[in-house]
């Protein structure tokens, strides 16, 4: 039986080439975080209508949110990976629908758009978990399905599983064999073993196949240099954090992106993560903005940083944070402005605005950044599917970046 190593492929496996999403749009758009409370707002704001802006996790609220989207053509929906929350009035977190089984579930009440799922590859999964529920969850949704592949991110997760938090390039070690395994096991026709330096396995063997060809779609998010190498040997889809807000530090970061694609030959699409609030003007944007920052819940975001900062290794998170806890240590370490996007929009890059002014700036991402869409996160998500609809959609049709629905 032919046995395969993690390091017998030093620069990926593709050998039927990519997988690519069909869209007749130059500018892709997609929900996020609709499946656990609060999505990405740490705001007491949200208690003005817990229902409307806290329990949209809610499965009824849920699939309607994701329903609109299909129908008015977004062609992706990500929920956010996570297995712990934080608390605090907002109860930011701490009830999340599965992104595994909740993307099998709106599979038959959507008809397009492709539905992701997330593996934290460090918390005690197999490859061969991941090969068999993805292929039958493309199966179920008609070659719908991608995944999320992440090395972890907050210690206190990793624990529940009661496992040891490696280190951060360790952990993109293990994402590239976790993947390699998958690869190999939708790929040959017949059984093999893995013997890998992370990951084991005897006469694999993975039936069905998937139902896209020549596989799923692979997202990632990593924005360190281990994090963008492993997206560049893996990754059709690059989910691009904004952490500094610097449009800048965003240009390096495309630059570096496409550099570890183009060092394994291959093609990814580059997507950015926005927090939006899109209303009839600016003024009327900022006010309230400015409203749910002024009532960010600081001990819950101090809490949910300090945790998202603390990991083993200076390579991943800040160096500081160990010597630093509680809100105004981590605020102090952070600086205002990382702060306050981290609280109100998870440090996405916030596109803050009336309609023309949001359009005009996804139009310059799009042409001088080459960001091909846009993963978006709002306040009130049922809202803000209606504004892409009848606002920004029209604006892009306008600007050639998207065709009307027939």
């Amino acid at each position: 039986m032919t046995v395969f190593r993690g390091d017998d492929f030093p620069s990926g496996y593709d050998p039927h080439g990519q997988p690519s999403l069909e869209s007749p749009n130059d500018l892709y758009f997609g929900p996020f975080a609709w499946n656990l409370s609060s999505g990405c707002s740490m705001s007491n704001i949200s208690l003005l209508d817990k229902q409307k802006y806290v329990n949209f996790w809610h499965w009824p609220q849920a699939t309607h949110i994701i329903k609109e989207g299909d129908r008015i053509g977004c062609e992706f929906n990500v929920p956010f990976g996570r297995w712990l929350g934080h608390g605090g009035t907002t109860s930011y977190n701490d009830a999340q629908m599965d992104f595994l089984t909740s993307s099998i579930g709106v599979a038959p009440q959507t008809k397009n758009m492709v539905l992701p799922s997330t593996a934290h590859i460090t918390y005690f999964f197999h490859p061969m978990q991941f090969a068999k529920w993805g292929a039958v969850s493309d199966n179920i949704n008609n070659g719908r399905w991608a995944l999320n592949v992440v090395g972890g991110w907050i210690r206190d997760e990793v624990e529940i599983f009661g496992v040891e938090y490696p280190d951060h390039d360790l952990r993109y070690e293990m994402c590239n064999e976790f993947v390699l395994f998958m690869k190999l096991a939708w790929d040959k026709d017949e059984p093999f073993d893995f013997d890998g330096r992370f990951f084991k396995g005897k006469n694999i063997f993975v039936s069905p196949k998937p139902k896209r060809k020549p596989r799923p779609i692979f997202i990632q998010a990593g924005y360190s240099p281990a994090g963008m190498d492993f997206a560049g040997r893996h990754a059709e889809w690059l989910f691009f954090i904004n952490v500094s807000g610097n449009v800048r530090d965003l240009e390096e970061a495309v630059k570096r992106a496409t550099a570890a694609a183009d060092k394994y030959g291959r093609r990814m699409r580059f997507i950015q993560y926005t927090w939006n609030i899109w209303e009839e003007n600016d003024y009327i944007a900022e006010e309230i903005s400015m409203a749910g920052a002024d009532r960010v819940d600081q001990n819950t975001s101090g809490l949910m940083t300090y945790r998202s900062l603390d990991q083993p290794g200076t390579k991943g998170g800040a160096a500081w944070a160990a010597q630093l806890s509680g809100e105004g240590g981590v605020r102090k370490g952070m600086g205002e402005g990382s702060w306050n996007r981290n609280s109100w929009g998870l440090v996405a890059r916030q596109i803050i605005g009336g309609y023309d002014t949001v359009a005009e700036h996804m139009r310059v991402l799009n042409r001088e950044f080459n960001f091909e869409g846009f993963l978006t996160g709002f306040f009130d998500p049922l809202a803000g599917i209606h504004k892409m609809e009848n606002h920004i959609f029209p604006r892009m049709e306008k600007m050639g970046l998207r065709k009307r629905l027939q």
